[in-house]
């Protein structure tokens, strides 16, 4: 059985909330070696589609607590803007090595890395799975994947001219997303939603 989500408008400080706890997914643990300093999410827009889901089994069903198991699909226009300072190399140039006879070519390699802003745009998600969901009055909401859900992503930055940069970006950024649905976003909603039970 399948039924319709009202996707709310959501607040500032429900948004700058999410933007903080998802830096600081963005930020644990290892992060691509060409990003040297801190992530910044500059901006979350949410969207204005919301997921769709169907019901494949209820297990509890009372006033304090639910839990159920749900195929979900979420093809919306949410997207988020991350900001970071990368590593770049930069252009070599010929260094010529001369001898008595003859002229030898090589490569002068860079003194110091060569470090860059970069803007970087997610959009466009497709995901394709199915979750247990359990909402509990007192102790919060908790989402959990079966599997891996991210079926498409558009990633988009300032070196989209370069293709090379491009698709290293393109497939870096997946794999850092398949991961974070995977670990980082049931505590990021166990989070937020423990947040809102104790404004209540």
């Amino acid at each position: 059985m399948s039924f319709k989500v009202n996707w709310p408008k959501f607040s500032p400080d429900f948004l700058c909330k999410a933007r903080e706890q998802l830096a600081k997914a963005l930020n644990k643990g290892d992060k691509p070696a060409n990003i040297v300093d801190h992530i910044d999410v500059v901006e979350l827009n949410m969207g204005t589609k919301p997921p769709d889901l169907e019901i494949l089994e209820i297990g509890e069903l009372g006033e304090e607590r639910f839990r159920g198991i749900f195929r979900m699909i979420y093809s919306g226009d949410a997207y988020v803007v991350l900001h970071a300072k990368v590593q770049a190399n930069p252009l070599n140039v010929p260094k010529y090595e001369y001898t008595i006879n003859k002229r030898r070519s090589g490569m002068l390699a860079a003194n110091k890395p060569l470090v860059v802003p970069m803007q970087l745009r997610i959009s466009n998600l497709l995901l394709r799975g199915i979750i247990v969901l359990v909402v509990d009055k007192q102790k919060g909401i908790t989402l959990v994947f079966k599997n891996d859900p991210l079926e498409k992503v558009d990633v988009n930055s300032t070196f989209d001219n370069v293709a090379s940069v491009r698709r290293f970006l393109q497939n870096q950024i997946e794999g850092q997303l398949r991961k974070m649905f995977q670990d980082d976003l049931p505590q990021l909603i166990h989070n937020l939603s423990l947040e809102f039970i104790q404004k209540k």
